[in-house]
């Protein structure tokens, strides 16, 4: 379960290098023009969707480095039994919660596209985008579910 999460999170972490280095091109290229003469159109449309996708993308990698902010004052002090079950309980209410957010996301883009929902400045169709947030969230579901099992398994070995 470790290598397919591995290589799934580096597959969207290279997804996600990718788009934002056409974020970097689209907003350069943007300030060229505009010296030049105006500036493209829907560039901010363009980059706010870009953004959302480097975010959703990278989350599983930064999940699975612990690249995350963590406050653990409180818990530091408590017997290691207790921090095991914690970090459990928390593996599993953040699993439940993006689980039902990736859902939502995928079920959002399935509507979008039967609808034939466009962008409001270049009338491009959105659910290609949604898609890739919500596979980012799902990556990061198999992740944190995976960060679950291994605490669960500690918490039973203890």
């Amino acid at each position: 379960m470790n290598k397919i999460n591995r290589l799934i999170s580096l597959l969207l972490l290279y997804m996600a290098g990718a788009a934002l280095l056409m974020m970097v091109f689209i907003v350069v290229g943007n300030i060229i023009v505009r010296q030049v003469s105006s500036s493209f159109g829907g560039t901010t449309e363009v980059v706010g969707w870009l953004t959302a996708v480097v975010v959703a993308l990278s989350l599983a990698y930064s999940q699975r480095a612990k690249a995350h902010v963590e406050l653990d004052l409180l818990v530091t002090h408590f017997p290691v039994r207790i921090q095991t079950c914690l970090i459990s309980l928390v593996a599993l209410a953040s699993f439940l919660f993006f689980s039902m957010v990736a859902w939502k996301l995928w079920e959002y883009g399935f509507n979008a596209m039967q609808r034939g929902s466009l962008s409001q400045t270049l009338r491009v169709a959105i659910y290609p985008f949604v898609y890739l947030v919500a596979l980012g969230f799902s990556a990061f579901c198999l992740v944190l579910f995976t960060d679950f099992i291994s605490s669960l398994k500690k918490v039973v070995t203890q």
